[in-house]
């Protein structure tokens, strides 16, 4: 009888230790991933400065460690490109459409369109077929969502206008200040003497660590914008703005 209630007991503490093995972990807060995923400060303390997300361009893809660029697209109207995750594929906006191309070049293709979108901001590794998007949302509506890739579909993420931390995240999602892990990404006005007035534009630049900055784009006297770090860390997709 006693080793029948011991096996029992056993059996029960087994059973009790499998379900706790399989209790699934919370999900991460929104706002967690939403800065782990974009590229953010972990604490935003400050708002950013002005974004230029409506500027398009053409894509140029830079080597960090080669110390080289290159064009990736050549037909203009391209804006807001993100590499997707370990693939050598980009994604990017162009007109109402959000398109994906290879990082040898070559032609578009069409995702269903999504005439809302203002930003790529980022795609989760664990979700790969889903996109972080920036929306022009109507007042009182939420301007983050999840663009599923396979349907088009954007479906909105909560967003409580009322907490200053998500404000100060917002304007980051709406800024070009990236920090991934030590490397930090972000444009800097540069500046050069012309005929009548200095010439200005904006290049994009790459620090790591302790590091120099370095100029990954030298756009010189055209302005680059919207940079985004591949996940490896040794390529910057940005945007050279059309006249």
């Amino acid at each position: 009888m006693a080793r029948r209630v011991v096996t029992a007991v056993m059996a029960a503490l087994a059973l009790g230790t499998g379900l706790l093995a399989q209790t699934p972990r919370p999900p991460e807060p929104l706002l967690s991933k939403l800065l782990r995923i974009a590229g953010l400060t972990a604490a935003p303390s400050q708002m950013r400065g002005p974004a230029d997300n409506a500027a398009v361009g053409n894509i140029w893809i830079a080597s960090v460690d080669r110390r080289s660029v290159r064009a990736l697209t050549t037909d203009g109207g391209y804006r807001s490109p993100i590499f997707i995750n370990d693939t050598p594929l980009v994604l990017a906006i162009r007109g109402n459409s959000v398109v994906r191309l290879g990082a040898q070049g070559g032609s578009a293709i069409p995702l269903p369109d999504t005439p809302n979108i203002v930003k790529l901001v980022g795609i989760d590794a664990t979700s790969p077929g889903e996109v972080i998007v920036l929306l022009d949302a109507p007042a009182r509506s939420s301007p983050l969502g999840v663009l599923s890739l396979q349907s088009g579909k954007v479906s909105p993420l909560p967003y409580d206008d009322s907490s200053e931390q998500q404000r100060r995240l917002l304007a980051q999602i709406r800024a070009q200040d990236r920090t991934y892990g030590e490397t930090r990404v972000y444009t800097k006005m540069e500046t050069k003497p012309g005929l009548s007035r200095p010439i200005e534009w904006t290049d994009v630049f790459v620090t790591r660590g302790a590091g120099s900055p370095q100029n990954v784009s030298a756009c010189d006297g055209a302005n680059c914008a919207q940079p985004a770090l591949s996940p490896d860390g040794r390529s910057v997709a940005f945007v050279k703005v059309q006249d």
